[in-house]
C-alpha cells in the first residue's frame, strides 16, 4: 500500500487567489475574484462496512438467507426483508459474473469524473445459482481500447478484478469480459488490475482493401486543405496552442499520420514510427467526414473509430473544434 495520502479535492479544483477586471453588460470595468464554498464530511458505511472491508482482503461476500435462499450483493443488510428481518449469513461469492443489463457508456459524466470518461458501468450477476439475488452494480472494463457499443451487451461473461491498491471502497474493484483474458487469467483469484495491459492495447486488425484506397486519398486531400488554412485562421491556431501530438492512423484504405505542432497540423501519407498513439478505422471517410460538418468524438463514441486509451480521447476535441473555428473567422473576414 502506497504511504501517500489522496487529497479529497484536488489541485484541478483550486483556482488562484486573484482579482481581474472584466468588462459588464452595462458600461463600465467590473472587479471580480476568486472565492470558495467548501463542506467537508465524515460518515459510515454502516452494515456495509463488511462487504467493504471484504473487498480490502481481495474478497467478494454477500449475505445469504438459509429461509429464502435470497443472496444480497452487496450485502446491504444482515437481516433478510423477506423473512421477517431474520439474520442473514455471510457466503462467499465467485469471481466470475454474468452481465444482466446492457451497460451504458458515459461520455459527457459529472464535474467530480471529467477525466475518466468513456467509461462503463452495468449490474453484474455473481449468485447465478439463487433464487433470488441482486446484482452488483459494478466498473466495467475493457482491455481492448475504449469501451465501445457490443463489448458489454446481456449475457457477456465476466471476470473480477481488484486494484492492486484498495481503500475499502465500491472502485476497488471492476470486471472485464472473460474472453479477453488469456488462460492462464481466466481462474486467477484474485485477479489484480496490474496483471492486465491497458495502456498499450493490440490495435484490431484490419484487412486492406484495394476499394478504399481512393477514399483513403479523398481524406488525405480534405485533411491537407484544412490544415493549409489553419494558418489564417486565429482561432484553429488557439485550439492548437501548446500541443504536440504525433498520432498515426490505419484505415482498410492505407496508413497516414497527423502530426499537431506549432499550432499546426501536418498530414503525412505513411504510418509514423513512434507515434503517441494510433487511430484505427476500416472506413477512412471517417476523416472526410470530420472536415466536412462530422465529428471524430462522434466516431470513437460509434465504434467505427478506434482509440487505445482515455489520453487519446482527449484529443478528439481539441481536433473536432479545427474545422469549426476555420470557419467561423472565414464568415469573420466577409
Amino acid at each position: 500500500m502506497s504511504s501517500e495520502r489522496e487529497s479529497i479535492l484536488s489541485n484541478v479544483w483550486n483556482l488562484p487567489r486573484e482579482v481581474s477586471e472584466v468588462a459588464g453588460k452595462d458600461p463600465g470595468t467590473w472587479l471580480q475574484f476568486n472565492t470558495h464554498m467548501v463542506t467537508f464530511y465524515q460518515q459510515t458505511y454502516g452494515e456495509l462496512s463488511r462487504f467493504f472491508l471484504a473487498l480490502k482482503s481481495c474478497r467478494l461476500i454477500g449475505s445469504h438467507c438459509k429461509k429464502c435462499q435470497q443472496v444480497m450483493v452487496p450485502a446491504a443488510t444482515w437481516h433478510c426483508p423477506n423473512c421477517n428481518f431474520a439474520e442473514m449469513e455471510e457466503i462467499e461469492l465467485p469471481h466470475r459474473g454474468v452481465l444482466a443489463a446492457r451497460a451504458p457508456i458515459t461520455i459527457f459524466p459529472s464535474a467530480s469524473f471529467i477525466d475518466e470518461a468513456p467509461f462503463c458501468r452495468g449490474y453484474v450477476d455473481v449468485a447465478t445459482d439463487a433464487p433470488i439475488a441482486s446484482f452488483l452494480p459494478s466498473r466495467l472494463m475493457t482491455t481492448t481500447g475504449l469501451p465501445r457499443p457490443g463489448i458489454f451487451v446481456k449475457g457477456t461473461e465476466l471476470k473480477l478484478v481488484f486494484e492492486d491498491q484498495r481503500m475499502g471502497r465500491i472502485r476497488d474493484i471492476f470486471w472485464v469480459p472473460v474472453k479477453e483474458l488469456p488462460s492462464h487469467l481466466v481462474d486467477k483469484k484474485p485477479l489484480f488490475a496490474s496483471d492486465l495491459n491497458f495502456s498499450s492495447p493490440p490495435m484490431p486488425a484490419i484487412a486492406r482493401d484495394p476499394a478504399l484506397e481512393g477514399a483513403l486519398r479523398k481524406a488525405i486531400e480534405a485533411m491537407r486543405s484544412m490544415a493549409e488554412q489553419i494558418p489564417r485562421s486565429p482561432r484553429a491556431q488557439k485550439d492548437l496552442a501548446g500541443r504536440t501530438h504525433t498520432i498515426s492512423v490505419r484505415t482498410a484504405g492505407g496508413e497516414l499520420t497527423l502530426i499537431v505542432a506549432g499550432s499546426g497540423l501536418r498530414i503525412e501519407d505513411e504510418p509514423a514510427k513512434s507515434p503517441d498513439f494510433a487511430m484505427a478505422t476500416r472506413d477512412p471517410a471517417v476523416f472526410t467526414r470530420w472536415v466536412g460538418d462530422g465529428s471524430l468524438t462522434d466516431a470513437a463514441v460509434e465504434g467505427t473509430l478506434w482509440l487505445p486509451h482515455r489520453a487519446a480521447f482527449a484529443v478528439l476535441p481539441i481536433l473536432d473544434r479545427l474545422p469549426r473555428s476555420i470557419r467561423r473567422d472565414v464568415r469573420d473576414r466577409k
